[in-house]
């Protein structure tokens, strides 16, 4: 094999890989933003108006969606350090041309997006232990003041995440 064929053969195989990875990066972005914007949109006002945001199924889904989370940031995470690795404007810890400033924005978007996702894990798991130990006479007070701060948690995400893909825009367009 001819060496001209052999490098245009690699090139397409890393043109390739390079697409799926930013496939799979958009995916799983589209994953838990969809998530939170499903969670905080829809499921959240329906419990809301049945008054049941204060229940353990409320607690249940919301221990469920964690699964989405986590499975959504390593997958964001992977994806995201192979795309800046394969790209030809990355120089490590040089974040002077726009590009690459606007990456480090997004890589402290994501840093606080994973802060805000771990904060909800802990809330989330605060409330199962409260729901084990107290009577259900007194658990819509210590409830709400744990699901309370979840909606924040929720709604900084998606600030963030929006933030985030508005920068992914002009990355792309830099």
């Amino acid at each position: 094999m001819c060496s001209k064929c052999s490098s245009r053969i690699r090139r397409e195989e890393m043109e390739f890989m390079i697409w799926a990875t930013r496939s799979i990066h958009a995916f799983s972005i589209v994953v838990w933003l969809g998530g939170l914007l499903y969670m905080g949109g829809f499921l959240y006002p329906v419990f809301r108006h049945e008054l049941m945001t204060v229940t353990p199924l409320y607690v249940q889904i919301e221990r469920r969606f964690m699964g989405f989370v986590w499975m959504s940031v390593w997958t964001t995470a992977i994806t995201g350090i192979l795309l800046m690795l394969f790209s030809p404007k990355f120089q490590f810890g040089s974040y002077q041309a726009p590009w690459e400033i606007l990456l480090l924005l997004k890589q402290i978007i994501f840093v606080a997006m994973v802060i805000a996702a771990i904060s909800t894990g802990k809330i989330v798991r605060k409330m199962e232990s409260i729901l084990a130990i107290t009577p259900t006479s007194s658990l819509e007070d210590r409830i709400s003041f744990h699901h309370d701060r979840i909606l924040v948690c929720r709604r900084l995400n998606i600030i963030f995440g929006l933030v985030a893909l508005l920068i992914s825009t002009r990355m792309v367009m830099s």
